[in-house]
């Protein structure tokens, strides 16, 4: 029962508040439609199928998933009425997958932005260590631009439109409309005056507590934890403001993505038992035993983060940060890198996007182009493997260079693992003691080792080789 408790209470952390309470400002921002007006005014720049618009959408996208859980939901709900038709087979494809691709980059940019990152959170604090928020961008923000920008540019290869030779950009729509008579473009300007959502004073007043929250959480999250506490409480107040003033009703609560709360609350359970059953400290010196008499630190960590990218491609992102991270991080305080060894692990596993069931974003861009109901225009396996795999290169090559130069900016150049791995256990890796779990004291622990006794003996008579 005090076991089981312990557990049960580890489920439910400060990590797991910050997601719900990211799933409380998505749900605002839809709510006041910020994205649908960024479209409209988007339309009123760049033409629909062109480079620019492209460009400019990932980006867009980019910063709006480093903040919104699941924010491309929210792309392409304002994106929906674009592309029913008019628009070529090669244009709508390399939109989707661009905002698709641009999304997974931009989910490594905040330590809210996903699952891969509050579990890298919760996974650094259960083992004592702390990364600031301009730690995070000053290591993730680069690898996440240029991350997008070459992604823009391998979709543009890859899947060319027609008016891609002579690119036109107008100031507004409307010069465009005096030019030539283009039924598209008349289509798209009738889009980007379409009505828009009437703002009331409760949604203004929404959007800037929202606002004040987001900065509260990222930016003041220090200064504020004198006053405030943990970034947590900032979460929960959002969720308590939206919900409990009727902004939001009971059916748009029940709707929330619970299922990444059950992931991350998961994960927590995970750390603690990985921790406090010694796990964390075994399976480092398992994992480290031999291999860096032939490898440098560079060298393992580009092992490494080939061997997350295949994990997150084929496995999906989620899976792979539950699997996968629990063992890295503590192999990271074994080798005294724990900050930029998993802080690059988190970087490199969203990369992995060479397959539609590689993250939830790919999953909806491929369920939206089907439900287009345009066949020439459903994303295939084939187009995800040969875009998402030159992506995942991309990505893992920034990672290893670009990520870790910064890296190394930041925390110092790592230690040499030989001369690391000689020294003794790290404490950061011993189990905690925790007086109220003690489940082998007294008179339970004679029964239990009694058990195992039996259990030893019985499995020794069992393999034991008969007399001849």
């Amino acid at each position: 029962m005090t076991t089981s408790t312990i557990l049960l209470g580890s489920f439910f952390n400060q990590t797991s508040f910050l997601v719900l309470g990211s799933l409380a400002i998505n749900a605002i921002f839809s709510k006041c439609g910020i994205l649908d007006l960024l479209m409209s005014i988007l339309l009123r720049r760049w033409k629909l199928e062109s480079k620019s618009f492209l460009l400019v959408i990932m980006l867009c996208t980019m910063t709006a998933c480093s903040v919104l859980c699941s924010g491309l939901i929210v792309v392409l709900a304002a994106l929906k009425p674009l592309m029913r038709q008019g628009l070529e087979e090669t244009a709508i494809k390399r939109l989707l997958l661009g905002v698709a691709f641009s999304a997974n980059a931009g989910s490594i940019l905040l330590p809210i932005s996903s699952t891969t990152t509050l579990i890298t959170l919760s996974l650094l604090r259960d083992f004592d260590h702390k990364l600031s928020l301009v730690s995070w961008i000053f290591v993730s923000g680069p690898v996440a631009l240029f991350g997008t920008v070459l992604c823009w540019w391998i979709l543009v290869k890859l899947f060319p439109a027609e008016g891609d030779a002579n690119e036109e950009v107008y100031r507004t729509v409307e010069e465009g409309l005096e030019e030539a008579d283009r039924p598209q473009l008349m289509r798209q300007w009738s889009l980007s005056n379409a009505p828009k959502l009437v703002m009331t004073d409760g949604h203004w007043f929404m959007l800037m507590v929202t606002c004040v929250a987001v900065l509260g959480m990222t930016v003041f999250a220090e200064a504020l934890e004198p006053v405030v506490g943990h970034p947590a409480i900032l979460a929960l107040a959002v969720v308590v403001v939206a919900f409990g003033s009727g902004f939001m009703s009971r059916d748009e609560y029940l709707t929330l993505e619970w299922d990444l709360l059950a992931i991350v609350g998961g994960t927590n359970v995970m750390a603690v038992m990985i921790r406090e059953t010694a796990l964390a400290a075994n399976a480092s010196v398992l994992l480290t035993q031999g291999i860096f008499d032939f490898l440098a630190f560079w060298p393992f960590l580009i092992l490494v983060v080939c061997l997350l990218l295949i994990f997150g491609t084929f496995c999906g992102h989620s899976l792979t940060a539950v699997l996968v991270l629990p063992l890295l991080v503590p192999l990271g305080v074994k080798l005294e890198e724990a900050e930029s060894f998993a802080l690059l692990c988190c970087i490199a596993i969203p990369f992995g996007m060479g397959m539609p069931s590689a993250s939830f974003d790919n999953m909806a861009a491929q369920m939206f182009s089907q439900n287009l109901k345009r066949k020439r225009c459903e994303l295939s396996v084939r187009d995800f493997f040969h875009s998402g795999g030159l992506m995942a290169l991309t990505g893992g090559f920034l990672t290893v260079t670009l990520g870790f130069g910064v890296s190394s900016l930041q925390h110092g150049l790592p230690k040499v693992p030989t001369d690391v791995l000689q020294r003794r256990t790290p404490a950061e890796l011993e189990p905690k003691v925790v007086k109220e779990n003690r489940v082998l004291d007294g008179k339970q622990k004679r029964p239990f080792l009694k058990m195992l006794g039996q259990l030893h003996a019985f499995g020794t008579n069992r393999t034991r080789p008969r007399k001849s």
